[in-house]
């Protein structure tokens, strides 16, 4: 049950987040390209390719409550990760696109921009990232949701891209007051590439973090401490004559794979075994939640 609700909020947040993906992306580029605005266009095209993964996501979170079938017999918890790379690889390579654009357009001489149209879709779209990215974390933290985590992380930043650019209007609003005014062919495009870099820091965390799940390295983490406590404490309990184990992560399924050495055949019966599984799974199932857990009992070394 508890599975289920999480499932219902978490499509319900990423369902609400498209829809609101598509009406900042028809905002963005149309008022961008209506302003002249690479800015605005930046924050529109951003929204773009948030629509796009956004639907993706949501797609996402339908396979992984799907139980294995014959194609995937292992489930699809590793579909998780593999696409918030793909989520951060697209928003990394939109940010330097804008750096390398912003930086053009300093060097030709800025543009100006129509300034009344602009400050309209700069506040509507400040409001609109900062209100989904607080219901999007309130959710990604209450159900434990990477999608709707990594999904909150593309809205915070477009918030941040949004406010950014409504500062940055507003400073031309003060450079026209002061007398300043032919510098603010420049506003434009320093916003962009300025926040081409600050925007650039989420992604390469969502990056570092996910490529970790997809190349199934280990989680440093407490969990892993409490997997190595629990199978050491369990050895000395009854005595193993060696083991090994594998831990990783994919998504939201953890794979944890035991290897335990006996020797005495006639102590180690099958009913012995079960029990040592049924402990290993009540010590770790809070830990570890939705797990593939495999427990083999060999008499020989080279089978661990």
């Amino acid at each position: 049950m508890a599975t289920s609700r999480k499932i219902s909020k978490e499509r319900l947040a990423l369902k609400m987040s498209l829809a609101g993906t598509v009406l900042l992306a028809s905002l963005g580029i149309g008022y961008g390209l209506y302003v002249g605005s690479s800015a605005i266009l930046l924050d529109g095209m951003f929204s773009f390719l948030s629509m796009g993964m956004t639907g993706l996501s949501l797609y996402t979170a339908y396979l992984v409550s799907r139980p294995d079938d014959r194609q995937f017999q292992f489930g699809y918890a590793h579909i998780e990760p593999l696409i918030n790379v793909v989520n951060g690889l697209l928003i990394l390579v939109t940010c330097l696109f804008a750096f390398i654009s912003g930086v053009q357009t300093i060097v030709n001489g800025g543009h100006d921009i129509v300034l009344e149209h602009a400050l309209v879709y700069a506040v509507l779209s400040t409001v609109c990232c900062f209100t989904i990215y607080a219901v999007e974390i309130r959710i990604a933290h209450k159900e434990a949701s990477e999608l709707v985590r990594v999904d909150s992380q593309e809205w915070l930043v477009d918030g941040i891209l949004s406010a950014a650019i409504l500062v940055g209007f507003l400073l031309v609003m003060l450079f026209d007051h002061l007398g300043y005014s032919r510098w603010n062919a420049y506003v434009d495009p320093i916003l962009v590439s300025t926040l081409a870099i600050a925007a650039s820091v989420l992604p390469i965390k969502v990056l570092k973090r996910n490529l970790r799940e997809v190349l199934l390295v280990a989680p440093q983490d407490t969990t892993q401490q409490r997997v190595d406590r629990v199978i050491e404490r369990l050895s000395r309990q009854f005595h193993f004559d060696g083991y090994t184990h594998h831990f990783a992560k994919s998504g939201r399924q953890y794979d944890l794979e035991v290897n335990i050495l006996v020797k005495n055949d006639a102590y180690w019966t099958t009913k012995r075994q079960d029990y040592i599984r049924q402990l290993l799974w009540e010590e770790l199932s809070d830990d570890l939640g939705d797990t593939w857990l495999s427990v083999t009992f060999t008499g020989q070394e080279r089978w661990l």
